[in-house]
């Protein structure tokens, strides 16, 4: 039977291919053994496998070198050689397992027959395929089609250039953030973290379809933004194109690209989007824009919805980058280890400088060659290796975008003062007004408005920081040390300024260096003896001298070729005997002799007739000849000063007279005819001296004033229009009508008050600031009949031993609404602070400190009135307290009885209370409190009875703490204080509440 069908399938095979009207012969050959065509199949595999072989290789050539992807038609070859590869293996396999017939005795022929017919086919495929493998060079690839490009960027270093990239990073994905400013100054790392956000989209996000990053430069206008622009979405514009045109088709592409994020890198000024063509983000359109500037100025321009401040490094973090750039092998030197530290910190934490001084000093191991590196830093020359080039004429850019000349000669004029010094704003402006450099603005206080405005572009323009001082109430701002340098820098050429300012220098500078062509000198804070030669400067305009000892004395002779000064601060010296060469000085137009404690005697000022601003505070002197020819005077300090032999009717000559600060108001009737006086600073003696001038109504004609009663011990005077009690006896009776225009008011040691005076009634609604210390008889600070003090913000009590408690009674509704900060110290008969009445309407309250009140039980007493009880729940609403400070306080047990809420409550500390176990906003603690929560100081004891106490809420605070430095506050461990920060605002650190033994 198998022999058979052997022979109705070759049958079969023959009369198929008659009726496809085959050759007999080709049919035939698919008859014979089909190894023959498979070799010729393979044959032909292997030249296809080649050519495959050979186009793989150039794509990855133009891919590595190029950014370039293959073709379509490409891509398509490709995957059909990958097809017919594995469709021939198959028939391979088939042609390797074929048995034949009967038993193998006689061959498939009808298997034959198709294997062969299948390979002929192939070998067909694969000739198509290498007829088209042929591809010349211009069409084997493209351009990639790109979401945006990957671009180069060194890793963020730190904490601080990490948090500034996450607070972006979460507008970013914020829904209702359009456009996002990041500003700082040159070289502080704007453009590091902008690069690792791209790179970031690009590789693992999917919130927007396209990433376009343009680099603007310091000279872009609105042709040249749109070019750049076009250019990174692929758009090219006729040369014959108008604005508005370029702005409709750059609208157009942009809108094509759907979701995108257009980052705009060093952005110099501020352009209308719509003149640009770029669509307004949050208007249907989903896009972002992201600027990167020196100014916060540009950030207004731009309309940005976010700005993001980047700051310089920590000095720990600083440290860490150096360490990094100069190689650790070189700091195993204890000696070069100790001077790389103090060169780091010259660098004033700014990235491009630590990176480009410690390139200029990598491996580096000569100990002389740091030093001299040091002191090169400390002089501003700019000599290490890429200094001027990389880092001062970075930030050189941001000065000469200043727009005008004064705003440049402001900003110099901050260079005077020594490094990191926090520069009194007040003081400064009032130096730029004397030099004349605010002459074109007006008088007074419009002067003072136009030099705040133009600190105020200093800032936004990161060329100058927010300076502080620590217990003052004044502004400041403070030039970061680079930035300094930068200046000096420009002022070694034009204009010429010599600053030795804080060098700590016993010898002045020869006098070949005090050239014809200086403008400025500045020799303040240093421990200069003499000034024994007579330099010729006649460009000179500014001599500051102030905290030298000068104890021998000025050349009588040193001021003849000085004619153009208009400045000259000499405050703070030792020295006894000004030179007569000063009455030459005809152009001067502010002498500053303020606290020179030696002086008695001063030269006549009779030639000084430009003089507008005379210092003679805290000075024991002989009135100076020739004050009645001062007819342009405009400020005069006479305060905490004996001028011996003042005529006090030398006043009425002072037609221009605007500030005046003296001892004691024995000249109302004087006084009355300067009529542009608009500030007066006064001490009175005593109450009655003080209310004669109030009954005279001469205050009611000033913009400002502060005055005096009695000696403070501080020659400082409180705020603007502020009135300060000082040791002396107030008695009710004898008191004035209260100046209505009062801000703040002092109330130190003084005696015959059990409250605050009721002549204060009248000023309650307008004062602001309020601080009563160590008057033992004062019993209660507010009473029923009061005024309720809405606008008061600041209460500060100290040293009262006989207060019994705040409010005497219930206080009336409103009183305090407006109150921010309470600080309370060393109050020992206190037990009780405040009525829960009076707690309950302290929404505005965001400080809250007492301190070393021996016998206070219980902060916030129960209320009398069941109505109030059951406000808000029974609960203790605090919606904007931020801080609470409980320290020293030996006897408290409790803030309140009741549950709390403070959801604004960021720093709690609690220190030496050891009886206090129990927070009221830890009974029920909310989500919110635990995002708030920045830091909680405290003793471990302390923090393992809160644990028992509040399980809940300190589980709920786990992740957030970990122990920070241990301060040693007594022998006892369980004394040692802890810090709790709250690191995970940005997805920070987990760990173990617990605070064991380490």
């Amino acid at each position: 039977m198998e022999i058979v069908g052997a022979v109705v399938s070759m049958m079969q095979c023959f009369c198929g291919e008659t009726c496809s009207h085959q050759s007999i012969s080709k049919t035939c050959a698919y008859l014979r053994k089909p190894h023959a065509l498979a070799n010729r199949l393979d044959e032909k595999m292997e030249l296809l496998k080649a050519r495959e072989e050979d186009i793989k290789r150039k794509l990855h050539v133009e891919n590595l070198w190029r950014g370039m992807e293959p073709k379509a038609e490409v891509h398509m070859w490709l995957t059909n050689v990958e097809k017919i590869r594995s469709g021939i293996a198959s028939i391979q396999d088939k042609i390797t397992k074929d048995e034949g017939c009967l038993n193998g005795c006689l061959p498939n022929y009808v298997s034959r027959f198709k294997q062969g017919k299948c390979i002929n086919k192939k070998i067909k495929e694969v000739d198509r395929l290498l007829g088209q493998s042929i591809f010349p060079d211009a069409s084997l690839v493209d351009m990639m089609p790109q979401r945006g490009k990957i671009l180069p960027t060194t890793s963020l270093v730190g904490k601080t250039a990490q948090r500034s990239l996450e607070v972006v990073w979460k507008y970013l994905n914020d829904g209702h953030t359009g456009i996002i400013g990041i500003y700082g100054m040159g070289g502080v790392g704007k453009t590091s973290i902008l690069l690792a956000i791209n790179n970031q989209l690009l590789r693992e996000s999917t919130v927007f379809d396209n990433v376009i990053w343009v680099t603007a430069s310091n000279d872009s206008n609105v042709q040249k933004l749109q070019k750049d622009i076009a250019r990174a979405v692929g758009l090219s514009f006729d040369n014959e194109d108008d604005e508005m045109t370029r702005a409709a088709q750059l609208h157009e592409a942009l809108l094509r690209r759907s979701r995108f994020l257009l980052i705009i890198d060093d952005l110099w000024e501020a352009f209308p989007l719509e003149v640009i063509g770029i669509p307004s983000p949050g208007y249907g359109h989903e896009c972002k824009l992201i600027i990167t500037t020196r100014s916060m100025m540009v950030c207004r321009g731009m309309e940005t919805t976010r700005e993001v401040e980047v700051s310089v490094l920590s000095e720990e973090e600083a440290w860490d980058l150096f360490k990094q750039k100069v190689g650790d092998e070189v700091l195993a030197s204890p000696r070069l280890k100790v001077v790389a530290k103090d060169v780091s910190k010259e660098c004033g934490g700014l990235p491009l400088a630590i990176v480009t001084v410690g390139r200029a000093l990598r491996r580096e191991n000569d100990l002389r060659q740091w030093i001299i590196a040091l002191s090169q830093l400390k002089s501003a020359t700019g000599r290490i290796e890429g200094m001027e080039n990389r880092v001062f004429a970075r930030l050189r850019f941001s000065y000469e975008r200043l727009k005008d000349n004064v705003t440049k000669s402001c900003f110099l004029y901050c260079a005077l003062y020594p490094e990191d010094h926090h520069i009194e704003t007040e003081e400064l402006i009032k130096y730029w007004i004397w030099e004349g450099l605010l002459d074109y603005l007006g008088y007074g206080e419009s002067k003072m408005l136009q030099g705040k405005m133009i600190l105020d572009e200093l800032k936004n323009a990161c060329l100058l920081e927010i300076g502080c001082q620590e217990g003052s109430l004044n502004e400041y701002v403070k030039m970061h040390d680079l930035i300094r340098d930068m200046a000096i820098a420009v002022t070694r050429v034009s204009p010429l300024f010599m600053i030795r300012a804080g060098h700590e220098i016993r010898v002045p500078p020869v006098e070949s260096e005090w050239l014809e062509g200086l403008e400025r000198i500045s020799l303040m804070r240093n421990d200069l003896c003499s000034l024994n030669f007579e330099p010729r400067c006649p460009q000179l305009t500014t001599l500051l001298l102030q905290y030298n000892s000068l104890s021998k004395g000025i050349l009588p002779s040193f001021f003849n070729h000085l004619q153009n000064l208009k400045v000259l601060d000499l405050s703070y010296t030792g020295i006894d005997l000004l030179p007569d060469s000063l009455s030459n000085l005809e152009n001067l137009r502010a002498l500053l002799l303020r606290s020179c404690w030696n002086l008695r005697e001063v030269p006549t000022m009779e030639r000084l007739k430009e003089l507008r601003f005379l210092d003679l505070s805290s000075t024991s002197i002989v009135c100076p000849q020739g004050m009645e020819m001062l007819l342009n005077l405009k400020h005069l300090d006479l305060s905490n000063a004996k001028v011996y032999g003042f005529d006090s009717q030398i006043l009425g000559t002072y037609r221009f007279l605007e500030n005046l600060l003296m001892l004691g108001l024995d000249f109302v009737d004087v006084v009355e005819h300067c009529t542009n006086l608009t500030n007066l600073e006064a001490n009175f003696s005593n109450l009655q001296d003080f209310n004669y001038y109030v009954l005279s109504g001469h205050w009611k004609t000033l913009e400002s004033f502060k005055f005096c009663i009695g000696y403070p011990q501080s020659s400082k005077l409180p705020g603007k229009n502020s009135v300060g009690f000082f040791g002396i006896h107030i008695v009710e009776r004898e008191s004035p009508s209260w100046l209505p225009g009062i801000l703040e008011l002092d109330i130190h040691e003084c005696s015959g008050i059990t409250q605050l005076p009721m002549f204060i009634m009248n000023a309650s609604s307008n004062l602001k600031r309020c601080k009563i210390k160590y008057c033992d008889e004062m019993e209660w600070i507010i009473t029923p009949e009061w005024v309720a003090f809405p606008n008061l913000e600041l209460l500060e009590i100290e040293g009262l031993s006989g207060l019994q408690n705040m409010c005497k009674g219930i206080p009336p509704a409103g009183t305090l609404t407006n109150l921010k900060v309470l600080n309370v110290i060393a109050c020992n008969s206190l037990m009780t602070l405040l009525p829960l009445e009076l707690v309950q309407q302290l929404k505005n309250l965001e400080e809250l400190e007492l301190e070393s009140c021996s016998m206070l039980e219980e902060i916030v007493t129960e209320a009398e009135n069941e109505e109030v009880i059951q406000e808000n729940n029974g609960e203790l609403v605090l919606p904007c307290l931020r801080k609470l400070r409980l320290v020293s306080i030996p006897r408290l047990r409790s803030i309140c009885r009741g549950p709390m809420v403070c959801d604004s409550l960021m720093t709690i500390e609690v220190i030496d209370c050891p009886l206090l176990g129990r927070l009221p906003f830890f009974l029920e603690i909310r989500q919110q409190l635990v995002d708030s929560l920045k830091q909680i100081k405290g003793s471990r004891r302390w923090w393992w009875t809160l644990e028992r106490n509040h399980p809940t809420a300190t589980s709920l605070l786990a992740p957030l703490v970990r122990p920070e430095r241990e301060q040693h506050c007594s022998a006892s461990n369980e004394d040692i204080i802890v810090e709790i920060n709250n690191i995970c605002s940005s997805g920070g650190s987990s760990g173990n509440s617990s605070f064991g033994p380490r």
